[in-house]
């Protein structure tokens, strides 16, 4: 994690604080998300396989 998203800036309104934790719950989702993705089409291809043989 870089150091420029560990520094409080002073002069950050609650309009900023906001948007950035918004920014990042979005973040966590799209990684959710993601993972998800990811083992559905490594199941999915493990059963492809499988049916194969």
């Amino acid at each position: 994690m870089s150091t420029s998203t560990l520094v409080r800036h002073p002069r950050r309104s609650p309009f900023t604080e906001v948007r950035e934790a918004r920014r990042q719950r979005v973040l966590q989702l799209s990684a959710v998300i993601s993972a998800i993705a990811g083992v559905t089409a490594t199941a999915l291809a493990l059963v492809t396989v499988g049916l194969g043989l």
